[in-house]
């Protein structure tokens, strides 16, 4: 197993990755294996270096399993199955019983929400090509940019972010599900893309993907017609689809493979 130099590796998120991206760690066949999912977590060694490691081996390289729970997933909406990670925290720590979170738990599920929140909207979404200009949100840049220096967000930024999410006059369509699974959508399509060699097939999914960006939605038949699978509740949540919403193109019919790139 490869080890940070003077300490362990620090887990900072759940991400998708590129198909033939290799894990950092050696398994037990001494090889770097890769991630047929296109998932992995991205540890930080002590030189602040990001490296992509598989969930086994991400076990193995933090110092208590559970701290992999304590980490934003950008993954959620995928259709992947989980495997069950140990509780992040010792049973023997809870107050309280009933199943009801803590004050230290709150605290830090909220913290995630809002660095989650935060990263897609004034990065992943926001980096989508053509996306509607206002997913990106002026008033988060200087938070936005402290988090990137530090890592981290001071309580009145978590209460901040999160009060700008859940806002009567944010938008459905840029509450945090839905930017998740705008996300989830814009990396599988271009995924797609790029392993297609037929140009009308291309056409067809750039179409959908400059769909995806102008209006941040997917109807089921757009998701079906291209071939993309993801959580069974995606591009459902609640007002994304109400009156003050644009309405929903029909999806168009997949294209016969023709005209070869190759």
């Amino acid at each position: 197993m490869t080890q940070a130099h003077d300490g362990g590796w620090i887990p900072v998120r759940k991400d998708f990755v590129d198909l033939d991206t290799r894990c950092q760690a050696r398994g037990n066949s001494r090889r770097h294996h890769g991630f047929p999912h296109g998932q992995a977590y991205i540890l930080r060694d002590a030189a602040g270096h990001e490296y992509p490691f598989g969930e086994d081996c991400a076990r193995a390289a933090v110092a208590h399993p559970g701290l992999l729970l304590q980490v934003p997933d950008y993954t959620e909406r995928d259709v992947v199955p989980r495997t069950s990670l140990p509780d992040p925290i010792p049973a023997g720590a809870r107050r309280g019983g009933g199943g009801r979170r803590s004050a230290a738990e709150t605290a830090a599920a909220e913290r995630l929400a809002a660095i989650r929140y935060l990263v897609l909207r004034m990065e992943k979404v926001a980096a989508v090509p053509r996306v509607q200009p206002t997913v990106h949100f002026p008033a988060l840049e200087a938070v936005y940019e402290q988090y990137l220096r530090t890592g981290d967000l001071a309580s009145a930024q978590v209460r901040r972010i999160l009060a700008i999410e859940r806002a009567p006059g944010t938008p459905p369509r840029l509450r945090a599900t839905n930017l998740l699974d705008v996300y989830t959508a814009h990396v599988k399509l271009e995924r797609l893309i790029a392993a297609s060699n037929s140009v009308e097939n291309i056409r067809f999914l750039r179409g959908l993907h400059d769909w995806l960006a102008r209006h941040l939605v997917m109807t089921a038949s757009q998701l079906a017609a291209a071939g993309i699978e993801m959580h069974p509740r995606a591009f459902t949540s609640p007002g994304i689809w109400g009156p003050e919403a644009e309405a929903a193109s029909p999806a168009p019919a997949r294209p016969d493979p023709t005209g070869s790139l190759f």
